[in-house]
């Protein structure tokens, strides 16, 4: 075939592609705020209050729903923060990834990850931000959901995200973040370690959410 042939179709796929993406429908909101009061005050031992301090977890003003809350077990304190994020698409209503950790009065800021196993299989990669403050390091480790699948790579996430928004047209995604505060001097690795405890059991009390709520929107 000769170069132009080959041209004239590459423009063809081009318009063929640019055409469906036109007629698409439009991408749906994501549904899941309604039921986020559903989760469990008591998740494995561990019980909550309401409410989460803002200098721990900021908030983000892109948020269409959010569940805060305080969770507790034998001295041991977990902040948490359950975002919905409607329109993962759209630039100006994305979650911003600036607002995951309090930045402000940080003398030093690490980034790691740490394995944990959500759902009994093998281990994942959650990231974590650590930020070492004044009264010890602060600890945030989260992922991202599209669903029931869990994300802790944003590359990943973001592929997946453009499956769902030319496939499925749903661009709702949710944000799950678990702050810790660290003892001055102490080891990192316990503050860790408590975040890698709590998100199983959280992971696994947030399923009838996603699952009910991805159900209800694949009924638009």
């Amino acid at each position: 075939m000769s170069l132009r042939g080959r041209l004239a179709i590459l423009l063809g796929l081009i318009g063929a592609t640019a055409v469906a993406i036109g007629l698409a429908p439009e991408v749906r909101e994501g549904q899941w705020g309604a039921g986020l009061d559903a989760l469990p005050t008591e998740v494995a031992g561990w019980t909550s209050t309401a409410g989460a301090p803002e200098w721990a977890l900021p908030v983000d003003p892109n948020e269409k729903a959010v569940l805060r809350r305080t969770y507790r077990r034998a001295g041991q304190v977990v902040w948490v923060s359950i975002a919905l994020f409607a329109r993962e698409d759209d630039p100006k209503r994305r979650s911003s990834i600036d607002r995951i950790f309090p930045e402000a009065n940080t003398s030093r800021i690490d980034r790691v990850a740490i394995p944990v196993s959500l759902n009994g299989a093998a281990p994942m990669r959650l990231p974590a931000v650590v930020g070492y403050k004044q009264g010890g390091p602060l600890a945030v480790v989260y992922w991202r959901q599209l669903g029931r699948r869990v994300y802790g790579d944003d590359y990943r996430y973001r592929l997946a995200l453009m499956r769902e928004v030319l496939f499925r047209r749903q661009a709702g995604a949710m944000l799950v973040r678990l702050a810790i505060q660290g003892e001055s001097g102490g080891a990192l690795e316990d503050a860790l370690s408590v975040a890698s405890e709590i998100a199983p059991p959280l992971y696994a009390a947030l399923a009838p959410i996603t699952t009910s709520s991805r159900a209800a929107r694949g009924h638009q």
